[in-house]
């Protein structure tokens, strides 16, 4: 019979019993606190008899009368509440039995206190005194009365709760064994075959490199793997059954009613801070599964786009130095021969203005040939060797030299090394020079006064420590950590954004260090640490 019952009725009639049992527990536990309670004041107002028999007496002795007064109508009080309460066999002949008759004692004692109280008698003085102790003692049997049974009536409900608890165990194991038991091995088993049934499937959809979202007809997320989390930063609680798909893909173009849904698409997408980035996106449709419409495969390409940008970076400066090493090799023979004639000039001149003049322009052609040997030192590839930072610094300078002289901004060096590390010093250079220009585009951008720039080079116990301030008005990011992420250029001017990008690659793989920075007063401030 009890087998033919279904499991939802079964849990119905389990918790029924349940809800029975705990609340009878409650109520005796409720009764069980009220007889406490009441016991409690009982025994204390018994108690507090013995104490008011024991002052009547000494406020009888003393003449204490108006304190004598106020016991007298207390113990009355008491007495009354005490013999107006049912009470049990052994009290009632305590109380009004012939070998104690309680009540009547008391009610006698109360009598010659009050005669004394009113008319100060002798004699009703004298059996207040002698008859104190022998009521206290009989109070104090009533007391001990009292304590009693209200110790048995605690012991009566515990047994009771005992007896509830006892019957709430063995129903709960009487359930486990033929309800719930059962009931777990049968949704187990399901939920097995369940699992296996989806395991193939989300071990592909999960171990997937790529982003992996499936859309039903209405484009509610109904899939939304790890990679996605990873490349959206949104987790899957917050995208499941939720049309958030065009929050992250803000395409212009219709999904569902797109011809060409399965063509490859680089777009922009949007993660939960923001932030914009390349992706590579391809839809699919699922023939299976009637509930899902769309399936969205998503790569994020901005490593791939940085690294085509670095790439060309690398390319341009390789150009570059193609181009200077053509220009030198094109300029060396006209500038020398320039500076040839020059020489012969002053020689055959008498004239001491034309001498002067092209002994000045043997000055700038030796200037033009310095400076394309410093283009053509700076651009030129090097291997990594030994060296001082001091020659990166200056060979930085060398190029910037002009330039900081024509926007009239001082240059002050505090460079002291004698450490030489291992790597490329024109790697280092480049950084340098980096940092240098970015400090002259923003001080030409705001048009600071009195613009300076501070190169600080010195050695400490671990590290090489190269610094770079200026007072261009510090730096406009936060936090400002993500100065050194890519495409982060804040410059109005067109730039790739990965300049600083590659700086911080540059000193963590080549040279094992870091750089930092910072905002000061007024300016910006760079640290590079170069272990020794």
């Amino acid at each position: 019979m009890f087998e033919s019952l279904s499991f939802t009725k079964r849990y119905i009639l389990a918790l029924t019993i349940i809800a029975c049992l705990s609340t009878l527990a409650f109520f005796n536990l409720s009764k069980l606190l009220s007889i406490q309670s009441n016991d409690a004041k009982l025994v204390n107002i018994s108690g507090t008899q013995k104490i008011d028999a024991r002052e009547i007496a000494f406020f009888a002795i003393y003449y204490k009368i108006s304190k004598l007064k106020l016991k007298i109508i207390e113990m009355e009080d008491n007495h009354k509440k005490l013999t107006s309460l049912d009470m049990s066999k052994e009290l009632s002949t305590l109380y009004y039995g012939r070998e104690v008759n309680l009540d009547k004692k008391v009610k006698k004692y109360l009598y010659y206190a009050k005669a004394f109280y009113v008319n100060r008698d002798g004699e009703a003085q004298n059996y207040v005194l002698k008859n104190s102790e022998n009521l206290i003692n009989d109070l104090e049997k009533a007391v001990s009365l009292y304590l009693k049974e209200a110790q048995a009536n605690t012991n009566k409900l515990q047994k009771i709760e005992l007896f509830i608890l006892i019957l709430t165990l063995t129903t709960l194991l009487f359930e486990a064994l033929f309800i719930f038991m059962p009931a777990n091995k049968r949704i187990n088993k399901r939920t097995n075959d369940l699992i296996r049934e989806k395991e193939f499937s989300n071990a592909v959809i999960e171990s997937s490199t790529n982003a992996i979202i499936t859309l039903d007809s209405d484009l509610r997320i109904r899939t939304f793997n790890k990679e996605a989390e990873e490349i959206f930063k949104y987790t899957k609680d917050e995208m499941l059954n939720k049309p958030l798909f065009k929050k992250i893909i803000p395409s212009n173009y219709n999904i569902l009613n797109s011809k060409n849904i399965k063509e490859v698409r680089e777009i922009e997408a949007i993660d939960k801070n923001g932030q914009k980035f390349p992706i590579r996106i391809s839809f699919g449709t699922s023939g299976e599964n009637k509930e899902i419409a769309i399936v969205a495969n998503i790569q994020d390409i901005t490593k791939e786009r940085l690294n085509d940008k670095i790439l060309e970076k690398q390319s341009k400066f390789a150009a570059l130095g193609e181009m200077i090493a053509i220009i030198a090799h094109q300029w060396r023979q006209p500038l020398a021969q320039l500076s040839f004639n020059c020489m012969y000039i002053r020689k055959k001149t008498k004239d001491p203005e034309i001498s002067k003049e092209a002994l000045d322009n043997e000055e700038i052609i030796q200037f033009m040939s310095k400076t394309i040997t410093n283009f053509q030192d700076f651009y030129k590839k090097t291997d990594n060797t030994v060296f001082n930072p001091i020659v990166s610094i200056e060979q930085a300078l060398k190029i910037v030299d002009s330039i900081l002289r024509l926007n009239q901004v001082q240059l002050k060096k505090e460079v002291d090394s004698k450490i030489k590390i291992y790597g490329n010093s024109n790697s280092l250079a480049h950084i340098v020079l980096s940092i240098i220009q970015n400090s002259i585009d923003i001080i030409k951008l705001n048009e600071i006064e009195n613009p300076f720039i501070t190169i600080t080079l010195k050695d400490t116990k671990e590290y090489i420590f190269l610094r770079i301030t200026d007072n261009a008005g510090g730096i406009n990011v936060n936090p400002i950590e993500d100065i050194f992420e890519p495409f982060n250029s804040k410059k109005e001017k067109a730039s790739t954004g990965i300049g600083l990008y590659m700086s911080r690659m540059i000193i963590k793989n080549q040279f094992k260090g870091k750089i930092e920075a910072s905002n000061i007063k007024n300016g910006a401030q760079f640290t590079i640490l170069l272990p020794h």
